[in-house]
C-alpha cells in the first residue's frame, strides 16, 4: 500500500512541474533576443509572401496574360 501511494504522489509531482512549466511559458511575451526577434521576423515575411502567392495562384491558376506559356503559337 505504502508503494501506491509514493506512487500517486510522484505522478501528482510530475503533474505539478509539468502544469507550472505550462503555465510560465503561457506567460511570456515575445521574444527578447535579437535572434529570436529576426526568426520571427522571417517567418512572418515567409507567411505574409505564401498567402499572396496563394491568392494570385487563386486569381490565375493558369498564368496571367503576360505567361509565356501560349505565347509562341505559330
Amino acid at each position: 500500500m505504502g508503494a501506491f501511494v509514493a506512487l500517486l504522489a510522484g505522478l501528482g509531482g510530475v503533474v505539478v512541474w509539468c502544469a507550472v512549466v505550462l503555465v510560465r511559458r503561457g506567460r511570456r511575451g515575445s521574444t527578447e533576443n535579437a535572434d529570436g526577434l529576426l526568426i520571427e521576423q522571417a517567418a512572418r515575411l515567409r507567411a505574409q509572401q505564401m498567402k499572396t502567392d496563394g491568392r494570385a495562384f487563386r486569381a490565375h491558376p493558369h498564368g496571367g496574360p503576360r505567361s509565356d506559356s501560349g505565347a509562341r503559337r505559330h
